[in-house]
């Protein structure tokens, strides 16, 4: 938990107690919780934003130029290579996550285009 053992912790909440007072420190830990709850659900929601943005770029992506190049009346070779998914990617570094991967892989698309 970010680095603190629970006798930093035992000694924030005595400071708390004792600067707050025993009246007070209920309603700011509650208050407390329900922020730190709220930035982990918008962090949630952010998050799944970025990867639904990506699965959407995919798919525009992958749809738009075998439309513009049919329309345009290109031969079925140039519509087959723009449909054809691109080459895998190479793995990242060491420790990166699931998310850092497709954040890597989404900017890496974006410059191709």
């Amino acid at each position: 938990m970010l680095g603190i053992g629970p006798e930093e912790l035992m000694l924030v909440a005595l400071l708390a107690l004792l600067v707050l007072g025993p009246e007070r420190l209920p309603k700011v830990m509650r208050d407390l919780g329900r922020f730190v709850g709220d930035m982990r659900r918008t962090s949630d929601d952010l998050r799944q934003e970025f990867l639904n943005a990506d699965k959407i770029l995919e798919a525009s992506a992958t749809s738009s130029p075998a439309k513009s190049a049919s329309s345009k009346g290109a031969d079925s070779a140039a519509s087959a290579a723009a449909s054809a998914p691109a080459e895998p990617v190479s793995s990242g570094p060491p420790g990166e996550t699931a998310f850092d991967r497709e954040m890597r892989e989404a900017r890496e698309r974006l410059k191709a285009h």
